[in-house]
């Protein structure tokens, strides 16, 4: 079905010295200085559901429909304490570890603050994985390897953990088959799609047939 559009937000934006220094080569007309977007409406979702997915170009509005949801929460880290240290026990760590693609047990003792983007993001996620959970960004910062992989990981660890409600919003394209989402809001072409469960790529039931470790065909 097609999404609606809510009321536009407009910002009027006071053209100082230095703005019109930086832009006076490019020949804008005065009322060019007044912006406005009109997100989508977040639409009516299913009474019960594990994985939503908004994906979407960057500016499309993923974030503000993602507000209207409560918004991402915000993950805060002991500067001195191991990562692994942060979670109810070492078991829950280790499980959503490797949910997540975090699987160099070394970096479990490491604090936040060290970690790379990469790592970072993961450690993030791991603690965002719950019951109305809501993750932005999804695998923005890591290589498209990388991103496969913790995708396909995630989707097995929140179906056997049961976990409801659980959104996440994505630029990238490529997660959709492997976190095969309950619903599915795609911002580029204003559709939201309900039950639709994509497929397994069919290069990776080529690969499958082959008998090839998953990483091999992934770096072809």
């Amino acid at each position: 079905m097609k999404l609606e559009r809510g009321e536009p937000l407009v910002a009027d934006v006071e053209d100082d010295e230095l703005t019109l220094e930086a832009l006076k080569a490019f020949d804008l007309a005065p009322e060019d200085r007044k912006f406005d977007f009109t997100p989508y409406k977040m639409p009516k979702l299913p009474e019960d559901w594990g994985v939503g997915l908004i994906v979407g170009a960057s500016g499309s509005g993923k974030s503000l429909l993602l507000q209207t949801l409560g918004g991402e929460k915000e993950v805060t880290w002991e500067p001195r304490k191991s990562i692994v240290s942060h979670f109810a026990s070492a078991d829950e760590a280790a499980e959503r570890f490797y949910a997540v693609g975090l699987n160099s047990v070394p970096t479990w003792r490491l604090p936040y603050g060290v970690l790379s983007n990469g790592q970072r993001f993961r450690a993030d996620l791991a603690r965002r994985l719950e019951d109305d959970g809501i993750v932005d960004e999804f695998t923005s910062v890591v290589d498209r390897n990388v991103a496969i992989a913790a995708s396909r990981a995630l989707n097995s660890w929140l179906k056997r953990s049961n976990v409801r409600r659980m959104v996440f919003a994505s630029c990238h394209r490529d997660v959709i088959p492997w976190l095969r989402p309950d619903w599915m809001i795609d911002t580029d072409s204003g559709e939201f799609i309900v039950g639709h469960v994509q497929e397994r790529p069919t290069w990776y039931v080529e690969l499958l047939r082959k008998e090839e470790p998953v990483g091999a065909l992934i770096l072809k």
